[in-house]
């Protein structure tokens, strides 16, 4: 998985407004994708999100 984009649809994290993130703590934080999940990042590495990518 590339930690560097949304597991569901790809979107570049680095893409996303400024507004999209909602920091908790130094290393700890939640940013809402453009398709709509919320992507737990660690130390600027996704470790979760809020819905898996699409099966083809």
């Amino acid at each position: 998985m590339d930690r560097n984009r949304c597991p569901r649809c790809g979107w570049p994290l680095a893409e996303l407004p400024a507004t999209a993130t909602q920091p908790v703590t130094r290393q700890l934080d939640y940013v809402r994708c453009v398709c709509g999940s919320w992507l737990a990042r660690l130390d600027g590495e996704i470790v979760g999100a809020t819905r898996a990518r699409p099966t083809r």
